[in-house]
Formats: structure tokens, C-alpha cells, sequence
């Protein structure tokens, strides 16, 4: 279960419920603004890490609108192929409708839920269809309340994915007050039948029911990379089990537990080119800057940068701009992501200061 997710430094808060974080450096957290509160903290010098992400990828991914439930807006389940051992990894999850969208968790790996937070609940799954078609799927299971849930999902074996209504999909508010959130699906379908039943009640549409201000009822998804920049407090460190130099120039990486790497691409002069969070299967983050980002060297300036994002096999899929301030002690960077349109609404900061000779200090905060 550990071989397919990396995190690029440790958070001093309870991660978001996407995917095991592994514990990577031993050191103290921090409180969200306490990099600016640090009057003995020294100016920052490269490399310049920016933020804390997380990656990671499901071969498998299933979305449901709930119109009939008082509470839940929609319900989504991501499995994984077998592993070498034969288990499956399954995750569902329910997202509320109204307010900061929170959302309820349910995974089939004790210590993984015991380690992201959720809830452990044994999961009868069951996968259905051909290879390189749309796949349907029967899960069922007990809630936080006991009730039991069974969620189908079918079509018709005559279906086929397509790239129409995938790639980026518009983070909605999902987990708005833990990350910026890029969601990346390689092909999808509509499915022509579901059912969501909690207890004896079917809280999803009907199947002759029309989807009315929905934008579909119902969706399957093949090839699924979740990339999260994460809100909240994190420290970097370097040395030999952080970062350290890479044999490509410029190059600084630093290895993550189940096999995953991130690494630090500066320019001749110390600048930021590139952040880049490999997953040990495959799946990546990237984030380039032109021009790169600078360090502070003290005194009150500002610098803009362009960046753009990568995610799996989609280049520069969403961009932006980003502002850094140095005050001697502290460099402010401002995200302000332009393209698509719906990340325009989702700005957000860090601010980054020296903790010691080999840390650095950050916190990551949306925009409001």
C-alpha cells in the first residue's frame, strides 16, 4: 500500500485523507504564521522550498451524485489493482454539500485509515466489465452509524472511455480548507445505471430520473492522479536523509519511504526551476518557474514568476502567477493561479524562514 504515494516534507498538521503520509523528518512542527513570528531566524538561502505535496495515483475511480440525501452531496470510490499479494486498496468517501465541503472517509486497510484518519470498515468490492472498458462496481459495507451501504454502478459492455470530460477536474470546493487540490483523470464514461442505498433507501437518481441541474448522475474514471499543494504548517530539512545534492546540476532530492523521491531543480544562480514529487509508481508532480524563483537576501522586494503545473501525462495543465516578497527574515510568496478559470478562485500563500543551519520553516495558507 506504501508503494504508490510520496509527501514531500513533514506537516505539522493532521494530514488530509488522500493518501498515507509517511513520517519524513524528525523535527518540530510549527504553527501556521510562526515562520514570520521568528525574530532569530536568519535570511533564506537555497534551495527554496515553497510548499509540502502530496501524489498520488488509482487505477480506478467512481462518482455518484446524491440529490435524495439530506446531507451528502455525492459519493466517490477509488480502487487499485491487485497488488503482487492479491489485495485490492479501496476508498470511499462522501463529501457534504453545503459549507467547507467535508468530507467522511472509509478505507479496507486498518493501519492506513488509522494513519490518514478515517474510518476502517471491512468492504466487500467487486469489480466488474472488460479491461480498457468502462468498469462497473458493487461495494458494500457498514457506516459510522451501522447502517449498512451498498453502492452498484453498471454498464453496458458495448461501452467505451473517452478523453471527453476528462483530464482536470474543478476542485468544487472538495477539501478547500486542507489543499489546492489538482485531480487528474486520464478517460472516463457515463454510466447508464446506479443505485446508493443507506439502509433501504436509495439516496442517488433513479434510473429513468433526469439528471435536471446535475451535470451527469453518474461517472467512472480510469488512470486517476491526485496531486494536493497542502495547507498548514511543514518543515524541510537537508542533509544526508533530506535534501541533498543530486547528480543532475542544479539538482537537490531527498528520497521518500515506499520508494517515491522529490526533487529541487535551481538555476547557476540558486534560483528555483522546478519542484517535482515522484510517486514510486510512476505518478508525479510538477511545478516550473520562469523565471525561477529567488531566495531572500535581504530587504523589502517583490518578484514575479509564472508557473505552471504537471500532473501524469498532461504538461502545464493549469498555470498562474507567483509573487515573492523577501523581508530580510521571511519570503511571502502569493499564488495566483489564472488558468482554468475555476483555480482563479483559489489563491494562496506561503511563507518560508530559516529555522536553523539545516531547516526551513513554512506554512501554506489559502487566500481568503
Amino acid at each position: 500500500m506504501m508503494t504508490r504515494r510520496s509527501m514531500s516534507v513533514v506537516a505539522g498538521a493532521v494530514p488530509v485523507a488522500v493518501l498515507a503520509v509517511p513520517v519524513l523528518l524528525a523535527v518540530v512542527p510549527v504553527t501556521a504564521g510562526s515562520a514570520a513570528a521568528r525574530p532569530e531566524a536568519s535570511t533564506i538561502s537555497d534551495p527554496l522550498v515553497p510548499f509540502s505535496t502530496i501524489v498520488d495515483h488509482w487505477d480506478h475511480h467512481w462518482f455518484l451524485w446524491l440529490p435524495h440525501h439530506p446531507v451528502y452531496e455525492a459519493v466517490e470510490i477509488a480502487s487499485r489493482d491487485p497488488d503482487p499479494d492479491g489485495r485490492v486498496a479501496v476508498w470511499i468517501w462522501f463529501t457534504e454539500r453545503t459549507g467547507a465541503k467535508h468530507q467522511i472517509h472509509y478505507r479496507n486497510d486498518r493501519a492506513l485509515a488509522g494513519l490518514v484518519g478515517g474510518e476502517y470498515r471491512p468492504i466487500d468490492f467487486t469489480i466488474s466489465g472488460d479491461v480498457g472498458r468502462p468498469r462497473g462496481v458493487a461495494v458494500r459495507f457498514d457506516d459510522v452509524e451501522n447502517r449498512p451501504v451498498a453502492i452498484d454502478v453498471a454498464f453496458d459492455p458495448a461501452q467505451t472511455l473517452s478523453r471527453q470530460g476528462a483530464g482536470l477536474t474543478d476542485q468544487s470546493g472538495h477539501m478547500s480548507d486542507r489543499g489546492f487540490l489538482v485531480f487528474y483523470r486520464a478517460t472516463n464514461a457515463l454510466a447508464p445505471d446506479a443505485r446508493v442505498l443507506i439502509g433501504a433507501n436509495n439516496v442517488t437518481f433513479d434510473r429513468e430520473q433526469p439528471a435536471g441541474g446535475f451535470p451527469f448522475k453518474w461517472a467512472y474514471s480510469h488512470d486517476i492522479t491526485i496531486g494536493v499543494i497542502r495547507y498548514g504548517p511543514f518543515n524541510a530539512g537537508f542533509g544526508p536523509d533530506r535534501f541533498h545534492p543530486s547528480s543532475q546540476a542544479g539538482g537537490y532530492v531527498m528520497q521518500t519511504p515506499g520508494g517515491g523521491s522529490v526533487s529541487l531543480i535551481t538555476d547557476p544562480q540558486g534560483r528555483l526551476r522546478e519542484y517535482v514529487d515522484h510517486g514510486a509508481g510512476g505518478a508525479f508532480l510538477r511545478v516550473a518557474f520562469d523565471p525561477p524563483l529567488p531566495s531572500c537576501g535581504g530587504g523589502d522586494q517583490v518578484r514575479t514568476s509564472a508557473f505552471s503545473v504537471s500532473i501524469a501525462a498532461a504538461a502545464d495543465i493549469l498555470k498562474g502567477t507567483v509573487e515573492a516578497t523577501c523581508g530580510g527574515r521571511v519570503l511571502v510568496l502569493v499564488w495566483r493561479p489564472s488558468e482554468p478559470d475555476w483555480a482563479r478562485k483559489q489563491p494562496f500563500r506561503s511563507e518560508l524562514s530559516r529555522a536553523d543551519d539545516h531547516s526551513l520553516s513554512g506554512a501554506v495558507t489559502p487566500v481568503r
